[in-house]
């Protein structure tokens, strides 16, 4: 049995200190989440902020752990913008994996593509970047709101604008979601469990993510992938370690089944027949 415990996470807006957000801004996202506002959090606590930016821009939502480590998302700057400056040679292995040349050669146009475990949205905003346009579900309220909030800052800069309107973000579970969805291609990135000896450059937002998800969801059903495969799609891209087993559920699969690998990691692809 698993020893996790959420984090207990409060919630601080700045922007009450002199600066209003606007009705229909990203105060919404940090309002939903109901988290009990303190100005002296108790020291175990968590705490989710969002600061109020000059020139009336969206403001930042940052969470904050009691060891005063930061976590936001920012699609304008950092890895995010090296990659989309690289012209996607950074995610030349997942493009080949989603198909996305292929699919532009034959039909003229770039792919609608799900990204059915959102996280930190690298991959899916990578993507957008390529000029595809991602529906990017998330199933934790917190990644969420911080996801939303990156794409309301993106969508205020001239240099990222574009791409962001290409990000469709949805709250929710994929298995209960991708019934209701269309898409071309659908993507896979399920966690997996954290490492018990960590290595000392483990990311930040892995940690943030595993404290904030806990273990994985068990997965042995076979239901999100299951789920996927029946959605319509031509294609699911399954990301795995390298060397990691097939994702569960993949043992029913009759169907045609490819891979490409890179040095750490491995797409496993699922080609369905189409109309």
């Amino acid at each position: 049995m698993s020893d996790w415990t959420p984090p207990l996470i409060v919630g601080c807006d700045y922007t009450h200190a002199g600066i209003d957000a606007p009705e229909g801004s990203e105060a919404d996202a940090f309002d939903r989440l109901a988290l009990p506002a303190s100005p002296t959090p108790a020291e175990d606590a968590w705490v989710l902020a969002r600061h109020p930016q000059p020139d009336n821009s969206p403001a930042l939502l940052e969470l904050v752990r009691p060891d005063g480590v930061k976590l936001s998302i920012d699609f304008s700057s950092g890895k995010a913008r090296h990659r989309a400056n690289e012209a996607g040679k950074g995610i030349q292995p997942l493009a080949r994996a989603l198909g996305l040349n292929a699919f532009r050669k034959r039909h003229g146009f770039m792919p609608t593509v799900i990204d059915a475990t959102g996280g930190l949205g690298q991959d899916a905003w990578a993507l957008a970047t390529t000029g595809a346009h991602v529906t990017v579900i998330e199933r934790n309220p917190v990644v969420h709101a911080l996801l939303d909030n990156a794409l309301r800052r993106a969508a205020a800069e001239p240099a990222t604008c574009e791409t962001s309107a290409r990000v469709r973000l949805l709250a929710g579970h994929a298995e209960s979601l991708l019934p209701e969805l269309q898409a071309d291609v659908i993507y896979l990135d399920p966690m997996y469990p954290e490492r018990r000896r960590k290595k000392a450059g483990s990311r930040k937002g892995m940690q943030f993510l595993h404290a904030l998800l806990g273990p994985p969801p068990d997965e042995s059903d076979g239901s999100l992938l299951r789920a996927s495969l029946n959605s319509g799609a031509a294609r699911v891209a399954v990301k795995r370690p390298r060397g990691a087993p097939l994702l569960a559920g993949s043992e029913q699969w009759q169907g045609q089944r490819t891979c490409v690998e890179s040095p750490n990691t491995r797409y496993d692809i699922y080609h369905l027949p189409t109309t």
